[in-house]
Protein backbone atom coordinates (compact mmCIF):
# COMPACT_ATOMS: atom_id res chain seq x y z
CA UNK A 1 0.00 0.00 0.00
CA UNK A 2 2.87 2.21 0.76
CA UNK A 3 4.08 1.59 -2.80
CA UNK A 4 1.10 2.68 -4.06
CA UNK A 5 0.37 5.85 -2.65
CA UNK A 6 4.36 6.45 -3.39
CA UNK A 7 3.82 5.73 -6.62
CA UNK A 8 0.90 8.05 -6.88
CA UNK A 9 2.41 11.23 -5.24
CA UNK A 10 5.08 10.68 -7.77
CA UNK A 11 3.22 10.64 -11.01
CA UNK A 12 0.85 13.63 -9.45
CA UNK A 13 4.22 16.07 -8.49
CA UNK A 14 5.00 15.29 -12.74
CA UNK A 15 2.03 16.11 -13.62
CA UNK A 16 1.97 19.38 -12.06
CA UNK A 17 5.00 20.66 -12.98
CA UNK A 18 4.12 19.78 -16.59
CA UNK A 19 1.41 21.64 -16.19
CA UNK A 20 3.15 24.65 -14.67
CA UNK A 21 5.91 24.58 -17.91
CA UNK A 22 2.87 24.27 -20.54
CA UNK A 23 1.64 27.47 -18.89
CA UNK A 24 4.44 29.82 -18.98
CA UNK A 25 5.50 28.66 -22.44
CA UNK A 26 1.57 29.98 -23.40
CA UNK A 27 2.46 33.02 -21.97
CA UNK A 28 5.48 33.60 -23.46
CA UNK A 29 4.25 32.70 -27.03
CA UNK A 30 1.42 35.53 -26.32
CA UNK A 31 3.79 38.32 -25.39
CA UNK A 32 5.75 37.45 -28.47
CA UNK A 33 2.56 38.13 -30.71
CA UNK A 34 1.91 41.61 -29.05
CA UNK A 35 -0.72 40.09 -27.16
CA UNK A 36 -0.33 40.89 -23.49
CA UNK A 37 -2.02 41.76 -20.22
CA UNK A 38 -0.43 43.72 -17.33
CA UNK A 39 0.03 42.04 -13.68
CA UNK A 40 -0.98 39.14 -15.09
CA UNK A 41 -0.20 36.19 -12.66
CA UNK A 42 0.73 32.65 -12.15
CA UNK A 43 1.82 30.09 -9.10
CA UNK A 44 5.47 29.75 -7.22
CA UNK A 45 5.92 27.45 -4.45
CA UNK A 46 8.51 28.46 -1.89
CA UNK A 47 10.91 26.21 -0.17
CA UNK A 48 8.94 25.07 2.66
CA UNK A 49 6.30 24.63 0.01
CA UNK A 50 3.36 27.37 0.72
CA UNK A 51 1.88 28.84 -3.01
CA UNK A 52 2.19 32.49 -3.01
CA UNK A 53 0.93 34.54 -5.73
CA UNK A 54 3.91 36.35 -8.11
CA UNK A 55 3.68 39.58 -10.29
CA UNK A 56 5.41 39.79 -13.14
CA UNK A 57 5.81 43.32 -13.96
CA UNK A 58 5.43 44.68 -17.54
CA UNK A 59 6.53 47.86 -18.49
CA UNK A 60 4.85 50.28 -20.98
CA UNK A 61 7.26 52.55 -22.90
CA UNK A 62 6.12 56.22 -23.93
CA UNK A 63 5.59 57.16 -27.33
CA UNK A 64 9.33 58.14 -28.84
CA UNK A 65 9.04 61.44 -30.79
CA UNK A 66 10.26 61.30 -34.40
CA UNK A 67 12.50 63.97 -34.47
CA UNK A 68 13.06 66.12 -37.99
CA UNK A 69 10.79 62.97 -40.20
CA UNK A 70 8.05 66.04 -40.42
CA UNK A 71 10.84 68.70 -40.33
CA UNK A 72 12.27 69.04 -43.89
CA UNK A 73 12.35 70.60 -47.33
CA UNK A 74 11.50 68.88 -50.90
CA UNK A 75 13.04 71.02 -53.28
CA UNK A 76 11.56 71.09 -56.78
CA UNK A 77 13.74 72.99 -58.74
CA UNK A 78 16.72 72.31 -58.60
CA UNK A 79 15.67 69.00 -58.17
CA UNK A 80 19.76 67.88 -57.70
CA UNK A 81 22.05 69.93 -55.38
CA UNK A 82 23.66 71.16 -58.17
CA UNK A 83 22.80 73.22 -61.12
CA UNK A 84 24.52 75.37 -63.84
CA UNK A 85 22.33 77.71 -65.72
CA UNK A 86 23.47 80.08 -68.49
CA UNK A 87 20.74 82.42 -67.18
CA UNK A 88 21.05 85.08 -64.74
CA UNK A 89 17.75 84.81 -62.68
CA UNK A 90 16.61 81.37 -61.33
CA UNK A 91 13.62 80.67 -60.26
CA UNK A 92 13.63 77.98 -56.82
CA UNK A 93 10.59 76.25 -55.94
CA UNK A 94 10.34 74.10 -52.50
CA UNK A 95 8.40 72.87 -50.02
CA UNK A 96 9.50 73.28 -45.94
CA UNK A 97 7.30 71.54 -43.71
CA UNK A 98 7.64 72.05 -39.97
CA UNK A 99 5.85 70.41 -36.84
CA UNK A 100 5.56 73.99 -35.28
CA UNK A 101 4.02 76.44 -36.86
CA UNK A 102 6.24 78.49 -39.31
CA UNK A 103 6.56 82.21 -38.36
CA UNK A 104 8.61 83.04 -41.56
CA UNK A 105 11.37 82.05 -44.15
CA UNK A 106 14.38 83.44 -44.76
CA UNK A 107 16.11 83.22 -48.50
CA UNK A 108 20.53 83.94 -48.74
CA UNK A 109 22.68 84.00 -51.28
CA UNK A 110 26.19 83.02 -50.85
CA UNK A 111 25.46 83.96 -47.26
CA UNK A 112 24.10 87.57 -47.62
CA UNK A 113 20.17 88.15 -46.84
CA UNK A 114 18.13 88.78 -50.14
CA UNK A 115 14.31 88.95 -48.30
CA UNK A 116 12.06 86.90 -46.06
CA UNK A 117 8.57 85.58 -46.99
CA UNK A 118 5.48 85.71 -44.16
CA UNK A 119 3.23 82.94 -44.39
CA UNK A 120 -0.50 83.82 -44.85
CA UNK A 121 -1.81 82.36 -41.78
CA UNK A 122 0.14 81.91 -38.04
CA UNK A 123 -0.64 78.66 -37.86
CA UNK A 124 0.67 77.08 -41.24
CA UNK A 125 3.03 74.28 -40.95
CA UNK A 126 3.45 73.64 -44.61
CA UNK A 127 4.58 76.17 -47.19
CA UNK A 128 5.51 76.38 -50.80
CA UNK A 129 8.33 78.37 -51.68
CA UNK A 130 8.51 79.55 -55.58
CA UNK A 131 10.93 82.76 -55.87
CA UNK A 132 13.17 84.24 -58.25
CA UNK A 133 16.53 84.44 -57.20
CA UNK A 134 19.38 86.86 -58.89
CA UNK A 135 22.59 85.35 -59.64
CA UNK A 136 26.29 86.26 -59.82
CA UNK A 137 28.61 85.12 -62.28
CA UNK A 138 29.86 81.43 -60.81
CA UNK A 139 28.73 79.56 -57.90
CA UNK A 140 25.81 80.91 -56.09
CA UNK A 141 24.75 79.14 -52.95
CA UNK A 142 20.81 79.36 -52.03
CA UNK A 143 19.85 78.76 -48.66
CA UNK A 144 16.31 78.45 -47.72
CA UNK A 145 15.69 79.61 -43.58
CA UNK A 146 12.21 78.47 -41.88
CA UNK A 147 11.86 80.38 -38.49
CA UNK A 148 9.28 78.35 -36.48
CA UNK A 149 7.05 80.54 -33.77
CA UNK A 150 9.41 78.88 -30.99
CA UNK A 151 12.65 79.94 -32.55
CA UNK A 152 13.10 76.75 -34.00
CA UNK A 153 15.67 76.87 -37.24
CA UNK A 154 15.37 74.86 -40.19
CA UNK A 155 17.32 75.18 -43.11
CA UNK A 156 18.57 73.64 -46.80
CA UNK A 157 21.04 74.90 -49.37
CA UNK A 158 21.91 74.08 -53.31
CA UNK A 159 24.22 75.44 -55.39
CA UNK A 160 23.54 76.87 -58.85
CA UNK A 161 26.36 77.62 -61.40
CA UNK A 162 25.95 81.23 -63.41
CA UNK A 163 27.92 80.24 -66.42
CA UNK A 164 27.04 82.53 -69.57
CA UNK A 165 29.99 79.88 -71.58
CA UNK A 166 26.73 77.11 -71.18
CA UNK A 167 24.68 78.96 -73.29
CA UNK A 168 23.81 78.19 -76.90
CA UNK A 169 25.50 79.98 -79.82
CA UNK A 170 24.34 79.87 -83.13
CA UNK A 171 25.89 81.41 -86.62
CA UNK A 172 24.20 81.91 -89.71
CA UNK A 173 27.44 82.57 -91.86
CA UNK A 174 26.46 84.74 -95.60
CA UNK A 175 29.03 84.40 -98.33
CA UNK A 176 28.38 85.79 -101.94
CA UNK A 177 30.97 86.16 -104.65
CA UNK A 178 29.06 84.90 -107.90
CA UNK A 179 26.42 86.46 -109.61
CA UNK A 180 23.79 85.59 -112.35
CA UNK A 181 23.66 88.82 -113.70
CA UNK A 182 27.15 89.52 -116.07
CA UNK A 183 26.27 93.40 -114.88
CA UNK A 184 27.02 92.58 -111.55
CA UNK A 185 30.93 91.86 -110.66
CA UNK A 186 31.84 88.36 -109.34
CA UNK A 187 34.02 89.22 -105.86
CA UNK A 188 36.88 86.46 -105.43
CA UNK A 189 37.23 87.00 -101.61
CA UNK A 190 33.95 86.47 -99.71
CA UNK A 191 33.60 83.06 -99.73
CA UNK A 192 37.64 82.50 -98.74
CA UNK A 193 36.99 85.16 -95.90
CA UNK A 194 34.32 83.29 -94.48
CA UNK A 195 35.45 80.14 -94.10
CA UNK A 196 38.36 81.61 -92.21
CA UNK A 197 35.72 82.85 -90.20
CA UNK A 198 33.55 79.92 -89.35
CA UNK A 199 36.69 77.96 -88.58
CA UNK A 200 37.77 80.99 -85.91
CA UNK A 201 34.25 80.93 -83.84
CA UNK A 202 33.87 76.73 -84.26
CA UNK A 203 37.37 76.17 -83.08
CA UNK A 204 38.49 79.03 -80.30
CA UNK A 205 35.00 79.90 -79.07
CA UNK A 206 31.58 78.65 -78.14
CA UNK A 207 29.98 77.93 -81.42
CA UNK A 208 29.49 74.45 -82.10
CA UNK A 209 29.42 73.17 -85.87
CA UNK A 210 25.96 71.54 -85.54
CA UNK A 211 25.05 74.83 -84.66
CA UNK A 212 26.19 77.04 -87.83
CA UNK A 213 24.36 77.77 -90.93
CA UNK A 214 26.55 78.48 -93.94
CA UNK A 215 25.04 79.85 -96.99
CA UNK A 216 27.70 79.70 -100.12
CA UNK A 217 26.45 81.78 -103.39
CA UNK A 218 22.71 81.57 -101.87
CA UNK A 219 19.96 83.16 -103.62
CA UNK A 220 17.44 85.56 -102.13
CA UNK A 221 14.84 82.88 -100.91
CA UNK A 222 17.71 80.87 -99.60
CA UNK A 223 18.33 83.48 -97.32
CA UNK A 224 14.81 84.24 -96.66
CA UNK A 225 13.85 80.58 -96.17
CA UNK A 226 16.64 79.81 -93.61
CA UNK A 227 15.47 83.31 -91.41
CA UNK A 228 12.12 81.88 -91.27
CA UNK A 229 13.15 78.71 -90.30
CA UNK A 230 15.54 79.62 -87.74
CA UNK A 231 12.56 81.10 -85.89
CA UNK A 232 11.95 77.71 -84.66
CA UNK A 233 15.60 76.96 -83.66
CA UNK A 234 16.54 79.84 -81.09
CA UNK A 235 14.99 80.39 -77.84
CA UNK A 236 15.39 83.37 -75.71
CA UNK A 237 18.71 81.78 -73.88
CA UNK A 238 19.93 81.73 -77.07
CA UNK A 239 23.02 83.45 -79.25
CA UNK A 240 23.04 84.21 -82.58
CA UNK A 241 25.63 85.85 -85.30
CA UNK A 242 24.90 86.87 -88.80
CA UNK A 243 27.57 87.36 -90.65
CA UNK A 244 27.39 88.44 -94.46
CA UNK A 245 29.78 89.41 -97.11
CA UNK A 246 29.19 90.16 -100.67
CA UNK A 247 27.87 93.10 -102.48
CA UNK A 248 25.45 95.84 -100.84
CA UNK A 249 23.65 98.66 -102.37
CA UNK A 250 21.90 101.79 -100.84
CA UNK A 251 19.16 103.63 -102.20
CA UNK A 252 19.48 107.50 -101.19
CA UNK A 253 16.00 108.30 -102.63
CA UNK A 254 14.32 105.66 -100.59
CA UNK A 255 17.09 105.74 -97.85
CA UNK A 256 17.07 101.96 -97.65
CA UNK A 257 20.05 99.52 -97.76
CA UNK A 258 20.02 96.54 -99.70
CA UNK A 259 22.38 93.15 -99.77
CA UNK A 260 22.50 91.37 -102.96
CA UNK A 261 22.11 87.52 -103.41
CA UNK A 262 23.58 85.64 -105.65
CA UNK A 263 20.33 86.14 -108.18
CA UNK A 264 19.95 89.30 -107.90
CA UNK A 265 19.68 92.02 -111.10
CA UNK A 266 21.45 95.06 -111.19
CA UNK A 267 18.03 96.77 -112.81
CA UNK A 268 15.67 95.20 -111.05
CA UNK A 269 15.55 94.78 -107.11
CA UNK A 270 13.19 92.20 -107.09
CA UNK A 271 15.66 90.11 -105.78
CA UNK A 272 17.45 92.30 -103.46
CA UNK A 273 17.60 91.79 -99.81
CA UNK A 274 15.93 95.00 -98.22
CA UNK A 275 17.55 95.90 -94.57
CA UNK A 276 13.97 96.17 -93.78
CA UNK A 277 13.58 92.65 -94.54
CA UNK A 278 16.42 91.38 -92.23
CA UNK A 279 15.47 93.67 -89.41
CA UNK A 280 11.99 91.89 -89.70
CA UNK A 281 13.18 88.71 -89.46
CA UNK A 282 15.51 89.76 -86.37
CA UNK A 283 12.59 91.26 -84.54
CA UNK A 284 11.07 87.86 -84.14
CA UNK A 285 14.18 85.90 -83.69
CA UNK A 286 13.53 85.72 -80.25
CA UNK A 287 17.48 85.68 -78.49
CA UNK A 288 19.61 87.08 -75.42
CA UNK A 289 22.05 88.75 -78.23
CA UNK A 290 22.12 89.14 -81.63
CA UNK A 291 25.31 90.64 -83.55
CA UNK A 292 25.40 91.34 -86.72
CA UNK A 293 28.75 91.49 -88.47
CA UNK A 294 28.48 92.84 -92.24
CA UNK A 295 31.17 92.85 -94.57
CA UNK A 296 28.90 95.46 -97.61
CA UNK A 297 28.94 98.82 -98.53
CA UNK A 298 25.94 100.89 -96.81
CA UNK A 299 24.93 98.24 -94.34
CA UNK A 300 25.06 101.00 -92.04
CA UNK A 301 21.64 101.98 -93.27
CA UNK A 302 20.08 99.28 -90.54
CA UNK A 303 21.15 100.73 -87.09
CA UNK A 304 21.69 103.74 -85.11
CA UNK A 305 25.60 104.10 -84.68
CA UNK A 306 27.06 105.47 -81.18
CA UNK A 307 30.02 106.45 -79.94
CA UNK A 308 31.54 103.08 -78.73
CA UNK A 309 34.14 102.85 -75.49
CA UNK A 310 32.34 105.79 -73.35
CA UNK A 311 30.78 103.35 -70.63
CA UNK A 312 31.94 100.10 -70.91
CA UNK A 313 30.12 97.85 -68.23
CA UNK A 314 31.15 94.26 -66.96
CA UNK A 315 30.53 91.55 -68.68
CA UNK A 316 27.75 89.96 -66.58
CA UNK A 317 25.54 93.37 -67.28
CA UNK A 318 26.67 93.32 -70.68
CA UNK A 319 25.16 89.70 -70.78
CA UNK A 320 21.62 90.54 -68.34
CA UNK A 321 20.86 93.14 -70.71
CA UNK A 322 19.45 91.60 -74.07
CA UNK A 323 21.34 93.27 -77.24
CA UNK A 324 20.71 93.48 -80.87
CA UNK A 325 24.19 94.98 -82.03
CA UNK A 326 25.74 95.42 -85.42
CA UNK A 327 29.72 95.51 -86.59
CA UNK A 328 29.79 97.13 -90.43
CA UNK A 329 32.68 97.44 -92.77
CA UNK A 330 32.26 100.86 -93.64
CA UNK A 331 29.65 103.60 -95.19
CA UNK A 332 31.60 103.82 -98.91
CA UNK A 333 29.66 102.91 -102.34
CA UNK A 334 31.61 100.48 -102.84
CA UNK A 335 33.97 98.24 -100.44
CA UNK A 336 36.84 96.64 -101.78
CA UNK A 337 37.34 92.71 -102.65
CA UNK A 338 40.18 92.21 -100.47
CA UNK A 339 38.30 93.11 -97.15
CA UNK A 340 41.08 94.29 -94.59
CA UNK A 341 37.79 94.43 -92.08
CA UNK A 342 36.80 91.19 -92.33
CA UNK A 343 41.01 90.53 -92.09
CA UNK A 344 40.54 92.23 -88.84
CA UNK A 345 38.01 90.65 -87.33
CA UNK A 346 39.60 87.05 -87.81
CA UNK A 347 43.31 88.39 -86.71
CA UNK A 348 41.41 90.19 -83.41
CA UNK A 349 39.38 87.31 -82.85
CA UNK A 350 42.12 84.88 -83.41
CA UNK A 351 44.54 87.06 -80.92
CA UNK A 352 41.95 87.47 -78.02
CA UNK A 353 43.06 85.48 -75.12
CA UNK A 354 40.74 87.00 -72.84
CA UNK A 355 37.70 84.36 -71.22
CA UNK A 356 34.86 87.00 -72.32
CA UNK A 357 35.22 89.14 -75.25
CA UNK A 358 32.28 91.25 -76.41
CA UNK A 359 31.40 93.07 -79.68
CA UNK A 360 32.05 96.74 -78.13
CA UNK A 361 36.02 95.25 -77.60
CA UNK A 362 36.05 93.62 -80.95
CA UNK A 363 35.36 96.98 -82.56
CA UNK A 364 37.12 98.95 -80.40
CA UNK A 365 40.83 96.46 -81.51
CA UNK A 366 39.93 96.91 -85.48
CA UNK A 367 38.66 99.95 -85.86
CA UNK A 368 41.74 102.08 -86.27
CA UNK A 369 43.62 99.22 -87.91
CA UNK A 370 40.68 99.38 -90.45
CA UNK A 371 40.74 102.61 -91.07
CA UNK A 372 44.68 103.16 -91.14
CA UNK A 373 44.96 100.39 -93.99
CA UNK A 374 41.57 101.23 -95.93
CA UNK A 375 39.46 103.73 -97.16
CA UNK A 376 36.68 102.54 -94.70
CA UNK A 377 35.30 103.58 -92.07
CA UNK A 378 33.93 100.60 -89.90
CA UNK A 379 30.88 101.39 -87.68
CA UNK A 380 29.48 99.93 -84.62
CA UNK A 381 25.80 100.83 -83.07
CA UNK A 382 22.12 99.14 -82.57
CA UNK A 383 20.11 97.37 -84.71
CA UNK A 384 17.17 99.74 -84.52
CA UNK A 385 13.42 98.73 -83.34
CA UNK A 386 14.17 94.92 -82.73
CA UNK A 387 14.26 94.98 -79.16
CA UNK A 388 17.69 96.24 -77.41
CA UNK A 389 18.39 96.54 -73.84
CA UNK A 390 22.23 97.86 -73.68
CA UNK A 391 23.46 94.83 -73.44
CA UNK A 392 25.78 93.39 -75.79
CA UNK A 393 26.78 90.51 -77.80
CA UNK A 394 29.88 88.39 -75.96
CA UNK A 395 32.33 85.89 -77.37
CA UNK A 396 33.49 83.31 -74.91
CA UNK A 397 37.07 81.71 -75.42
CA UNK A 398 36.79 77.90 -75.24
CA UNK A 399 39.08 76.56 -72.63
Amino acid sequence: MFRVMKYIYFSFTVLFALGFCFQVNAQTVERSSGVVQLNMKKKSTRANGNAQPAVIPMVQKEAVELTGEMDGFTWISPSISSVKTSEDIYNIKATVNSRESIRFINLFNNGQFVRNIIPPVSTINKMEIDEPMDLHLGRNDMKIEAITVSGKKLESAVEIVYDISSAKYIALIIAVEKYTDPAINDLDEPIKDANKFYRIITSQYNFEKENVRFLKNPTKADIIGTLHNMRTMVTPEDNLLIYYAGHGYWDEEMTTGYWLPRDANRDNPVNWLPNTDLTNYLNVLNTKHTLLIADACFSGGIFKSRAAFNNVMAIEKLYKLTSRKAITSGSLKEVPDKSVFIEYIIKRLDENNRKYFSSEQLYSSLREAVMNNSPNIPQYGTIQNVGDEGGDFVFIRRD
